[in-house]
């Protein structure tokens, strides 16, 4: 179905026949959808960049726009600009030839970024060319763009008369700007930091801006300095992380797939090899357990364990400490939910702050931690230890009797954390405690209620200020926190059956 005709004449017809002017050929209707969507997320933070260079710019970051080619579309010849802004439309395609073989752009293809992803990298790029073009005043508004593939199905015969019917003064006008802004735009490219792209790619849905609000995070975060520290470090960390698989094992019930060969199951799963067997062996074969049956998948039915991470962002966490406990958490956050369970995160100074829950993805599809939020945070409250921590064990102890499961607490602060012994026995009837400390270049860790924890990680300044022992000491942590072997958490019933082999589990 073509552009109706009604829609022509209206605001959102005026904004698609802009597309005459774009360079990247698309023709895929769910491509030119994906850029309505990038056009809209951008008219959300207040700029309605004109619909063919968002278009052109989010195209050669996507894989189908870098396979595309690249040359003036038959509808921008066939309304016969003027030389100046055929001048300006070549100018354009020449920055766009030299942008697309651009390592931000060539990597930004190869990870796949998501839509969201896409409309910040825009954000960046064209943001700060459009303001300059706009100047200062009141800033134009526009109606968002139908997200139907139908509308944008054989766009291209449609696009001479979308393109006539409106007056382009505004999209020339911004060409003319692109063209003499090219150096700035190839630039603004080329300062994209390639470290937060991966980052932000490997969370996936953890990294979303599907808000105004959360476009603008991402944003701070290509800016923040800070942020950059702490996406360094956690990429020394998540390649091994990414490789987390949840443990499996064999069954007989007739659920999944065959995963293997055992000597117990029905007759429907037994080697048709055996019946080759003369009847007599067969029955003696069959009588001693001796026959092969196929085994079917299983994933053993694991407790799916609650944790709580508590991350210090008073001024003494500031520098390397910060860097260490975020990327530490983000890392942890993401391994145990690979994994499957729950993960509850929250900063706090002298007060405690929003609860970010990443969900396990088996439970609902809205999963993770806001990662910018993670990167981005600043507290400035000062400290209150004892409130702080008052406050959690109320919290934890609704959270515990809501999910009938016993939380694991884990807290990333500093030698000077001091809190009352008498919170930390509640928090102990509570929860188990989990803490890392990270300390100061001189001083030792001193606290009364360190016994009272069931385990405690000390980080020292030379693991804090050396890569490679940061990175190892992080690791270490994290195998440990994670715990692959789940067996101390276990009831002893629980722990018998957990450790029989296959056969025998299943005869029980």
């Amino acid at each position: 179905m073509p552009v109706p005709v009604q829609m022509a004449s209206t605001p959102v017809g005026r904004s698609i026949g802009g597309m005459a002017l774009s360079c990247v050929q698309m023709d895929n209707p769910m491509a030119i959808l994906r850029a309505a969507h990038w056009r809209n997320a951008l008219s959300k933070v207040g700029l309605p960049v004109p619909f063919f260079a968002v278009h052109d710019l989010g195209a050669l970051a996507t894989a189908d726009g870098g396979a595309s080619p690249l040359g003036v579309r038959r509808a921008a010849e066939a309304s016969r600009l003027a030389p100046p802004a055929r001048q300006a439309l070549e100018a354009w395609l020449d920055t766009l030839k030299e942008i697309a073989e651009s390592e931000v752009m060539e990597k930004s293809r190869g990870w796949r970024l998501t839509d969201d992803l896409i409309s910040v990298l825009l954000l960046k790029i064209l943001g700060p060319v459009y303001e300059r073009h706009l100047g200062p005043g009141r800033r134009p508004t526009d109606v968002p763009l139908p997200l139907d593939p139908e509308v944008y199905r054989d766009l291209d015969p449609q696009l001479p008369n979308l393109f006539g019917s409106h007056d382009r003064t505004d999209d020339l006008g911004f060409l003319a700007h692109l063209a003499a802004d090219r150096l700035r735009i190839i630039t603004s490219v080329e300062q994209i930091d390639l470290d937060t792209l991966r980052l932000l790619g490997m969370f996936g849905a953890e990294a979303n801006a599907a808000s105004a609000l959360g476009m603008l995070d991402l944003l701070n975060v290509f800016a923040s300095p800070e942020a950059n520290d702490v996406v360094n470090f956690s990429l020394d960390l998540l390649p091994s992380v990414l490789e987390t698989k949840r443990a499996s094992g064999q069954q007989t019930f007739s659920v999944d797939g065959y995963s293997g060969l055992a000597r117990r199951g029905t007759l429907d799963s037994l080697m048709l090899s055996e019946l080759a067997f003369d009847e007599d062996l067969f029955d003696q074969r069959f009588m001693e357990n001796e026959v092969f049956y196929y085994a079917r998948e299983k994933q053993h039915e694991e407790d799916r364990r609650l944790h709580y991470i508590l991350c210090d962002a008073t001024a003494s966490m500031r520098g390397q400490r910060s860097v260490f406990a975020r990327g530490l958490a983000l890392t942890l956050i993401k391994k145990l939910s690979l994994r499957g369970e729950d993960v509850y995160f929250r900063f706090f100074d002298s007060r405690l702050y929003d609860t970010q829950h990443a969900r396990s993805r088996h439970r609902t599809q809205d999963a993770g931690v806001n990662v910018p939020y993670v990167l981005c945070f600043k507290g400035e409250h000062g400290r209150n230890y004892a409130k702080v921590f008052g406050l959690l064990a109320n919290d934890l102890a609704r959270l515990a009797k809501r999910e009938r499961r016993t939380p694991i607490l884990y807290l990333l602060t500093h030698a000077e954390c001091h809190v009352p012994l008498d919170t930390i026995e509640r928090l102990r009837s509570i929860a188990r405690l989990y803490g890392v400390f990270m300390l100061p270049s001189q001083g030792q860790l001193d606290l009364e209620y360190l016994p009272r924890l069931h385990t405690v990680q000390v980080v020292d300044e030379a693991a804090l200020t050396q890569r490679e022992a940061r990175a190892r000491r992080a690791m270490d942590i994290i195998d440990d926190a994670a715990g692959e072997d789940r067996q101390s958490l276990l009831p002893p019933e629980r722990r018998r059956r957990e450790s029989l082999p296959p056969e025998e589990e299943a005869a029980e």
